[in-house]
This record gives C-alpha cells, sequence and structure tokens, in this order.
C-alpha cells in the first residue's frame, strides 16, 4: 500500500462529497460541466453542447453561505486578543508579514480563507510552521519567527489522535503538500507538483519526513533522501477547525436542479420561444396522395422530360417551392370565405412552472441554510460552549465562534511554544451573531414595538424593550454595553419616549414636565433652566407691554384729529 492510500476512515467517507459541495460554492464553469446534464433523448449531444455554452449559474447556494460567512467577519471587530509573545501580537495585527507572512491579520486570515472552507466543507486545518524549528520556510531563515498556512479538507489524509490526557492533540499525521515546481534555469513555474509529509510524536520529539506520491523518502528539496526533520516543540503543530457538517450538505442538490433548470429556460428562451407561421388550405386542391414514380421506374432529363421503364417520354412540371415568404414586405393572399393565415406564439405555461419552481428552489436554499446552522455544533465543543443556553439561529452562529475561537486558542498556544515563552494569549469571540438585514430587524422591533402597550404590565413592557434593543443593536455592541442598555430600561421611569406621545402627555396634563425632560435624555436641571428662560421672557415681554401703555397720549391725540377731520364740513355746505 502506498502512502496516498493511508486514508482515515472519516476521509473515506467525506471524500466522495468534497467536490460537490466545492463545486457548489465555487461555481462557474466547472460546475456547469459537471452538474449540467442532458434530460431527453430528443436532444442530441450537438444542441446539448450549445445549451451548456450559454447556461449560467444561479448561485443562491453561495450567497446563502456568505451570508453566514458575513454574519460572523462583521464581528470580528469586537474579538478580543491580548497577551502572548510580542511576535504574535505583532502578526495578528497584520505587522511584520502578518499570520501567513503575505501581509494577513488574523481577522483576514480567518475571513477570507478559513470560515468559507469551514462553512462548506465542514473541516479546515492550520499548519504552525517556524524556520528554525523544521526547516521548511517561506522566508530567509533569518526570520525565525512563527508563521501558518492552511490545508483544505481534502489535503489532511490520515491521522491519530493521542491518548489519555492530550486526546486533542495528534500523535500521527499525513498531509498532501502542493507546491510550486519550479524551472531550475528561468525560475518559474511551470507545474504544481505534490509530496506527503508525515508527522510523528516520538520520545525524542516531533519527527517531520517527506515521500513523493510513490511513497519513496525525499528531502525538502524532492530528491531521494531518508532525512528526517526534528520540530523544536512536543506537539505536532497542526489544529482543525471542525464543525459538524457542512451547509451545503442539503442545497447541493437544490443548486443542481436550479442550475439545470435554468439551462433548459434560457436554451427554450433563445431557441424556442418564437412565433410560427400557419394556413389553411383544401387537400382537394393539391394531390398530396399522388404516387411518385420510384428512382428505379422514371429519370427526369434536364430538359424536364421524365422517361419510364417503358422506355416512352413525357413532359413534367418541374416541382414548385412550397416555402412562403413572409417578413414586413411580403404579403399573402387568402381565398374568400377562408381562415387568415396567422402566427402561432408558444405556449408560456411550461416557462412560467419552470420559473415558479426555480423560486421555490431559491427560497428553500435560504430556508436550509438556516436550519443547517441552527443545528450546528463544534464538533470539539470547549467548556463554553456547553455552557451556552442558546437555540435556533443564533445559537448555530454562535457555535460557530466558538470553534474560531477553540482553534485560534490552539494556535495561540503553539506559537507561544514555538517561541519558547510562557506568556499564554487570551482569546474571547462574542457571544451572539445574527443573520438578520437591517430591514429585517427594524421590521421585526417595530412589531414588539406596537405589542408593548397593549398589556399593562411594567415588566412585559419592559423585557419587550430590551428585546427591542437586543434584535437592533445586539449584533453590533459588546455584551458588556448590551448589559448596561438593559439596566438602563430597568431603571427606566417612563418606557415609550416617542417625543409626540411625551409631548401630548404633558399637555394633557398626564405626565409632568420633569418626568418627561428626563425620559427623553435631558439633564437633570433642563426643567430649572427652562423655567428661568421662560420666567425672563415673560418679563421681558411684560416690560415691553409698559412701555407700549405710556405712548397711549400720543396715539389718542392722533385719534382726536382724525374725529376732528371727520366732523369738518363737507364742500357744498355754505355757512349759515
Amino acid at each position: 500500500m502506498t502512502i496516498s492510500e493511508l486514508k482515515h476512515p472519516e476521509y473515506k467517507d467525506l471524500q466522495r462529497y468534497w467536490p460537490k459541495w466545492r463545486l457548489t460554492y465555487e461555481g462557474g464553469d466547472k460546475f456547469v460541466e459537471a452538474y449540467v446534464k442532458m434530460f431527453s433523448q430528443l436532444e442530441n449531444i450537438n444542441d446539448f453542447n450549445d445549451r451548456k455554452a450559454i447556461t449560467y449559474v444561479p448561485a443562491f447556494a453561495k450567497a446563502a453561505v456568505n451570508d453566514v460567512k458575513n454574519a460572523i467577519f462583521q464581528r470580528t471587530a469586537d474579538i478580543t486578543r491580548s497577551g502572548g509573545p510580542e511576535s504574535y501580537q505583532n502578526a495578528i495585527l497584520g505587522r511584520d508579514g502578518g499570520v501567513d507572512l503575505d501581509g494577513s491579520s488574523m481577522n483576514a486570515f480567518i475571513g477570507r480563507q478559513l470560515l468559507p472552507e469551514l462553512l462548506t466543507m465542514k473541516k479546515v486545518g492550520v499548519y504552525i510552521d517556524a524556520p528554525d524549528a523544521s526547516g521548511i520556510s517561506r522566508l530567509d531563515v533569518k526570520d525565525s519567527r512563527p508563521y501558518m498556512y492552511m490545508y483544505k479538507a481534502e489535503e489532511i489524509i490520515s491521522w491519530t489522535m493521542s491518548p489519555g490526557e492530550k486526546s486533542t492533540e495528534f500523535e500521527a499525521l499525513l498531509l498532501e503538500d502542493n507546491y510550486d515546481d519550479i524551472d531550475p534555469d528561468t525560475g518559474l513555474t511551470v507545474d504544481i507538483a505534490t509530496r506527503y509529509r508525515l508527522l510523528q510524536v516520538t520520545p525524542e520529539g516531533v519527527t517531520v519526513q517527506f515521500m513523493d506520491v510513490d511513497g519513496v523518502r525525499i528531502d525538502i528539496d524532492g530528491n531521494e533522501s531518508d532525512e528526517e526533520y526534528m520540530l523544536g516543540i512536543d506537539r505536532i503543530p497542526f489544529v482543525v477547525f471542525e464543525l459538524s457538517d457542512s451547509l451545503l450538505r442539503d442545497i447541493a442538490n437544490h443548486q443542481i436542479a436550479l442550475v439545470n433548470l435554468a439551462s433548459s429556460d434560457i436554451n427554450y428562451s433563445l431557441k424556442c420561444n418564437m412565433p410560427f407561421y400557419t394556413e389553411q388550405y383544401d387537400p382537394r386542391s393539391q394531390n398530396v396522395f399522388q404516387r411518385q414514380p420510384s428512382a428505379g421506374q422514371a429519370q427526369i432529363s434536364s430538359d424536364g422530360t421524365v422517361t419510364n421503364t417503358s422506355g416512352t417520354s413525357a413532359h413534367a412540371k418541374q416541382a414548385k417551392n412550397m416555402g412562403i415568404k413572409i417578413g414586413a414586405t411580403s404579403g399573402r393572399r387568402y381565398p374568400i370565405g377562408a381562415e387568415r393565415p396567422g402566427f402561432v406564439s408558444p405556449p408560456p405555461e411550461n416557462l412560467e412552472v419552470s420559473m415558479a419552481k426555480q423560486e421555490q428552489l431559491k427560497s428553500e436554499i435560504r430556508q436550509l441554510v438556516a436550519l443547517a446552522v441552527s443545528n450546528l455544533e463544534p464538533k470539539s465543543a470547549s467548556a463554553e460552549s456547553k455552557k451556552m443556553d442558546m437555540t435556533g439561529l443564533e445559537a448555530g452562529l454562535s457555535y460557530i465562534g466558538l470553534e474560531l475561537e477553540n482553534g485560534e486558542r490552539k494556535i495561540a498556544n503553539i506559537w507561544s511554544e514555538y517561541e519558547g515563552s510562557d506568556m499564554i494569549a487570551t482569546i474571547a469571540y462574542p457571544e451572539r451573531y445574527s443573520l438578520q438585514t437591517d430591514s429585517e430587524r427594524r421590521t421585526e422591533a417595530g412589531e414588539l414595538k406596537k405589542l408593548a402597550p397593549t398589556v399593562p404590565s411594567v415588566t412585559f413592557q419592559k423585557e419587550i424593550v430590551k428585546e427591542i434593543a437586543r434584535i437592533t443593536i445586539g449584533h453590533k455592541v459588546t455584551n458588556d454595553n448590551l448589559i448596561k442598555i438593559y439596566n438602563e430600561i430597568n431603571t427606566a421611569a417612563v418606557l415609550n419616549t416617542d417625543p409626540d406621545i411625551v409631548r401630548s402627555n404633558v399637555d394633557s396634563g398626564l405626565l409632568d414636565r420633569r418626568t418627561a425632560s428626563t425620559s427623553l435624555g435631558y439633564p437633570a436641571d433642563t426643567v430649572d433652566k427652562a423655567e428661568q428662560e421662560h420666567a425672563d421672557r415673560l418679563a421681558r415681554i411684560a416690560e415691553s407691554q409698559a412701555k407700549a401703555t405710556t405712548a397711549v397720549p400720543d396715539t389718542s391725540e392722533a385719534n382726536s384729529s382724525q374725529v376732528e377731520k371727520e366732523n369738518k364740513p363737507t364742500r357744498g355746505e355754505g355757512e349759515k
């Protein structure tokens, strides 16, 4: 048995699903080539190839998985990482080449590489390497700090876990390495080569051996050799992130059905969805049942003369072209009393049914992804996950977060061991995640807001308000801030703080201004300041009115002049 045949039973069980899951997520021409099928015997191979050439991939499965990925990734800003060696702290921030010597921070490495693999393939591995320890470097040996790189599920061939207290660590591990085969003359990559890396825990330490695909021992450069490398740590520096199942297990076939429906519909729309010409005729006017002479009975010469087997000749009329010229510049006569020729359109019902089925599949894909997340739990549950008391979708997202937290903590420990440091990093992920959009959250919060004042219970109303706070911003704030918000709600004197309702209650005498001011978030002395300003304003008005009163005589004099003017005799009245 060669080294490539030494596969773990779990590997053998899952390797038949991995191509489907990976192609479903990646999409593209490879997915079309693999899963678009010929279902009708009426379609020949040329028509089938033409149909595949115009088939698009409705990548709704990928979009649904990316929704989950983004729900986790958008909370990475709330992950806290403290402690550990200085090289670890610099690397997780993307400094000094980052965690992968490619400038990636820990958040970027998890979000761009680990999460898509973990959600689609259910499993992904991370190898923590160090140049001085293993002799396998992606940088010059002078840079001796640890770094990491990812192994896909298909590249984790076989393993054995350590017994007893170290049951979460590997005792032996076989990995498949895919690396660039570089031409020695030009320095250019000409192929992707494969080798196998075997790690074993021995009394002397961890050994590393390399073998080609035939199982022949080779060195790091690919030359045949029995050379064996020793790591500078006591454990195999490999961490597996694993969920109980892939999110694509139940929706990959939905995507396959969807792409075949879409392929059929687009082919129908382009080739068959056009009207065709029809015209009635009288069979009696054309002798369509007249027996035609066979090739052995008659021959037609170039001048139209028919010669039969008896040697006699007759002048035969040339057959007319039965095709009909149609178009915008062509007309067609038809006999009196006959039906007018016309065009018949293909029935749309078949296409409409297919489109309706596609919409159903799209909706089911998102529902099934949500159900898959709800059923998730980490393969190696930590103590924190066992204490979680949440159900449903948020619980599934939290389980993913806990698996990432557990794996990242192991990476930090191996990093510290490489550095010979006793400083252990502390890592904490957010406890809550959400797949809802902002619009969906606002809609749900609006329904709860309508419900709150309908129940005459202050406790009930406060719990509803806390639920509104959790739905709208619970996924964006830290758990400490969310608890602070809950405490402020518990101590609030007024729960309904709509400014219009508060003002209406004050005007109607149901609420005093001081309580209203406090409920709207104004400082405690706001009412006193407002009352003082109001009193000052009234004083200014009174003073202004007093000044206006002293000017009344002048006004009276003007009025008297007007009265005298009105009493003066008009023209035409003489003196008596």
